[in-house]
């Protein structure tokens, strides 16, 4: 610790070129830090998707009839299909978008995990006009148990004529993975009855509990052949294989992830590199003075090493905290409840960081400490 107060003054020599690095190092760490949590949320979302449940969907595109869903659940090895709907609008102003999941009564049962209580998923039958608000969602809508609010939908017309869908909080809900941005689950009842009477009875999407997960891929086939040959021929997805980012987009966005984050971490090694070069050239006559007094190899190149280390350090701690920030706001530009993926902030997002600065420091800081170690003292006190 004795030697801070050298290292420090050495940074500090230039302090236009300090802060310039510090800043660029930063910025560096930040998209270190998005891209690598980007993609521990992947991970965890791969991770934490069910065996017991599928997704079907119209092949084509189009919503499906409702009906189709006892004929589902006639099917060996589904244990329940669920029906729901989307509301999308605005609430007051089009800039503050909205998006209300509209569930059937099945929705709790298969997803159980979720931290809403049968008490709650009860009071959305109770009152069909009631949502459950999460708690990041009440927030941004300064929306509290009671209150009632109005969402505007231009593409959903009501049988009356109008697009306005006034809705109740009957209950403020934790938010959950991966529904990061909030959600608002409202009655799918209500909607269904209060549209124009061609849109009713109408779904875009069922979700299935299987009865048997081992057979999930076999019974995901069943289902595409028992509506083959149908006016509205299904497509079904294994939860795993929806939530799996790379297999959907044929991409291997993981690798993306880490080649965004490793082209970070060349510009701050050039940037440290060249940083601790010019600065072991500027002070090579003091150097040759600090080996002079007793100094040893060793001891010289452990001040160039702190030196890099510092702002790498810094900059990585302040660039993660800034990924952090902006992972946090990212939601609140993003409607609630369509499972957009934003960035997970954890321990090992920051241990990578650390351990990539540190490494950092170690390349931008050899060749210079390679020359210090070679240098011939009486011609660098000599000033050659």
């Amino acid at each position: 610790m004795k030697y801070v107060p050298l290292v420090w003054a050495a940074i500090m020599r230039k302090p236009t070129r300090a802060v310039l690095t510090l800043l660029s190092v930063m910025i560096a760490f930040t998209l270190f830090g998005l891209t690598i949590g980007m993609n521990a949320t992947f991970t965890k979302l791969k991770a934490e998707a069910r065996d017991d449940r599928l997704f079907a969907f119209s092949r084509f595109g189009g919503t499906l009839s409702v009906g189709m869903e006892r004929q589902i659940e006639s099917i060996p090895g589904v244990a329940l299909a669920t029906s729901s709907n989307n509301l999308f609008g605005y609430i007051q102003d089009p800039k503050n978008r909205v998006f209300v999941q509209m569930n059937d009564e099945n929705t709790a049962k298969i997803y159980p995990e979720w931290p809403i209580t049968a008490q709650q998923w009860q009071m959305v039958r109770d009152n069909r006009r009631g949502v459950l608000v999460s708690r990041s969602q009440a927030d941004r809508w300064h929306l509290k148990v009671g209150d009632t609010f109005t969402v505007i939908a231009p593409v959903q017309k009501k049988a009356d004529g109008t697009t306005n869908w006034t809705l109740q909080v009957v209950a403020i809900t934790p938010d959950f993975f991966p529904l990061m941005a909030g959600y608002m689950f409202g009655n799918y009842d209500y909607m269904d009855k209060a549209r124009l009477l061609s849109d009713q009875g109408k779904t875009g999407v069922f979700r299935i509990k299987l009865s048997d997960p081992s057979r999930s891929a076999a019974i995901a086939e069943d289902i595409e052949n028992k509506f083959a040959n149908s006016s509205t021929p299904l497509q079904s997805l294994t939860e795993k294989a929806a939530y799996d980012v790379t297999s959907n987009t044929g991409m291997d966005i993981a690798a993306v992830d880490r080649e965004i984050a490793l082209a970070g971490m060349f510009m701050v090694l050039f940037l440290t590199a060249n940083g601790i070069a010019q600065a072991v050239r500027e002070r090579f006559a003091e150097f040759a003075t600090l080996k002079t007094i007793g100094f040893s190899d060793w001891g010289v190149i452990g001040l160039v090493f702190a030196e890099a280390a510092i702002p790498c350090l810094l900059g990585a701690g302040l660039g993660v905290g800034l990924a952090e920030v902006l992972a946090s706001i990212i939601p609140r530009f993003v409607p609630p409840g369509q499972g957009v993926p934003v960035p997970t902030m954890t321990m090992t997002v920051l241990a990578w960081a650390v351990a990539c600065a540190a490494l950092v420091a170690l390349a931008s800081s050899a060749l210079p400490a390679l020359r210090l170690k070679r240098m011939d003292i009486a011609t660098a006190l000599s000033g050659r």
